[in-house]
């Protein structure tokens, strides 16, 4: 009998048999390291995929936090218990949707949810490194993933009676299979619980530790390490000098992200503002806010527990380095005219400001972000 021959026969009966196999914390422990706050208001725009969803463990917490979620599994059984228990949160603009899909083939699109949870699943995948690597794919930049699965055991039971692949897995091994898949942030750790404690008659010698692994899809698809700060210095200078160019914040962040492989709708227009030194109101130079963006853009900070050193010390580098080659931050000291004036606009094209001084010096904020950024995540 294969794992899933196993789950439709048990469909009917597979809630009460799971509280016997593994409790209510793991999920809670799962959407903890998430960083999922409590309330549905705060995950209102959030969206998840619940892989090996089974009869909804996973899925009914996230829909309870007010994520739109995604419970894939191959079993057709668990799929229909799945739809009559959500059936209020089904259809045209609900915030429920179950699919039948297999771990190493997903019916999801690339990058298309926040999270990534499997609970559970890893156990009855035929290769669970191409399964974690398929997660990597559905994830968007900076999603995160959450497994919880069975540490290693001896247990043959579980792969006789419960049809189990592996007999759980060394946290080691599970480490592996994420960094090959390219993960960031990664964490393998005791979750603190414990599965099959009782079932089978509550035989304590079936008592099996559970792991909980997060880790994150980085937001970078190249390493800062493997960019080149002068092809990204020329990028820059062509978008400030193609036939439709890009003004000067524009120009610097649009280099950046095609320099570090990000790609995404806010760019550029995110930096449309900064431009002509705060929209010509003789603000910041419009390259020195797109540099700090583009630092924020690689360094920041994914919620409030991250440690603010990690982006503020490279902003302040890029600052002093920036106050020594231009001796200012403001558009007009740089540039000598009020580009809000039309005399003032009139005059830095005629005087070339645009060739003579911007375009240098978008060229070497946009590579000194690279710099920076080599150093920071040598």
């Amino acid at each position: 009998m294969s794992s899933r021959e196993y789950f439709a026969n048990v469909a009917e009966e597979w809630d009460a048999l799971r509280q016997g196999f593994f409790p209510e914390a793991v999920r809670e422990k799962s959407l903890a390291l998430a960083g999922i706050e409590p309330g549905a208001a705060a995950n209102a725009a959030l969206t998840a995929a619940d892989l090996g969803a089974g009869s909804g463990f996973v899925t009914e917490a996230l829909l309870a936090a007010g994520l739109t979620v995604f419970a894939v599994d191959s079993s057709p059984e668990m799929l229909d218990r799945l739809r009559g228990k959500f059936a209020s949160t089904r259809g045209e603009g609900r915030r429920f949707t179950a699919l039948e899909g297999e771990a190493g083939r997903l019916p999801l699109p690339d990058a298309s949810v926040d999270f990534v949870f499997a609970n559970m699943l890893l156990h009855h995948v035929e290769a669970p490194g191409a399964a974690i690597a398929e997660m990597a794919r559905v994830l968007r930049p900076g999603g995160r993933l959450m497994l919880t699965d069975l540490d290693s055991h001896t247990h043959a039971f579980l792969l006789a009676e419960h049809h189990d692949r592996w007999p759980g897995f060394p946290r080691a091994d599970v480490r592996a299979w994420l960094e090959a898949a390219d993960f960031r942030d990664i964490n393998v750790d005791c979750c603190g619980e414990d599965c099959c404690a009782d079932s089978c008659g509550g035989a304590d010698h079936a008592r099996i530790s559970i792991f909980a692994a997060s880790a994150r899809r980085p937001v970078l698809g190249v390493r800062p390490a493997q960019a080149d700060p002068d092809a990204v210095a020329a990028y820059a200078r062509g978008y400030w000098e193609s036939a439709k160019p890009l003004l000067c914040a524009e120009s610097v962040l649009a280099a950046v992200a095609r320099g570090l492989g990000v790609r995404s709708p806010l760019i550029p227009r995110m930096a449309t503002g900064f431009c002509s030194g705060l929209s010509r109101s003789c603000g910041l130079c419009g390259a020195f806010s797109a540099g700090v963006m583009a630092l924020g853009m690689a360094l920041g900070r994914n919620d409030g527990r991250d440690d603010l050193d990690d982006t503020f010390a490279p902003v302040q580098e890029f600052r002093e380095d920036f106050l020594q080659r231009f001796g200012s931050l403001e558009c007009r000291a740089i540039s000598g005219y009020d580009l809000g004036d039309p005399v003032g606009l009139a005059e830095y094209r005629r005087t070339c400001v645009k060739t003579r001084i911007c375009a240098p010096m978008l060229e070497h904020a946009a590579a000194q972000v690279i710099r920076i950024l080599k150093e920071t995540r040598a």
